[in-house]
């Protein structure tokens, strides 16, 4: 498959671009979740994806999520490779003095497809790949074995491990 394929359990959290010249795809939180003073915690996003052999997404904070949150993306730029098949997890850092409660369904961080280089080759081409979005439970649960790859689901720091 030539394209990107996002695929989520609800279309609660299909990434969305909220204006027609954003740069990223805004990400949800799937749970409601609480984060204590300097905790870090991985929130979850109702987000799994297939991107094509030469590109890879790019997860930052939205601008408002300090002000707005008093969180931070702990990680500031969090690297999805093309053969990560498990549910994007948000790293997020309560950099306040308080207990911090998020709601489902507040939107996060953003998401970026982009194309990377392999030393002097480029894997890809010029032209952007179609995005396509799913909701499918059933997808959802096997998406590991639909869209297999060496590294699977495994997540954080997990590179080299398996």
């Amino acid at each position: 498959m030539n394209k990107i394929l996002i695929c989520s359990y609800d279309t609660t959290f299909l990434p969305e671009k909220k204006t027609p010249e954003a740069a990223c795809r805004d990400i949800k939180c799937a749970e409601e979740i609480t984060i204590a003073p300097g905790e870090i915690k991985l929130v979850k996003s109702g987000v799994k994806t297939y991107i094509p052999t030469g590109r890879y997404c790019r997860m930052y904070a939205r601008s408002s999520l300090p002000l707005k949150n008093g969180l931070i993306l702990a990680n500031s730029v969090g690297i999805i490779d093309s053969d990560y098949r498990g549910e994007y997890l948000m790293q997020l850092f309560n950099c306040t003095q308080e207990p911090i409660t998020i709601t489902k369904e507040t939107r996060l961080c953003q998401i970026e497809f982009c194309p990377h280089y392999r030393g002097n080759q480029q894997f890809g081409t010029s032209d952007i790949p179609a995005i396509e979005t799913r909701v499918d439970v059933d997808l959802w649960e096997r998406f590991d074995e639909e869209f297999s790859s060496e590294r699977g689901s495994w997540g954080f720091g997990s590179t080299g491990k398996n």
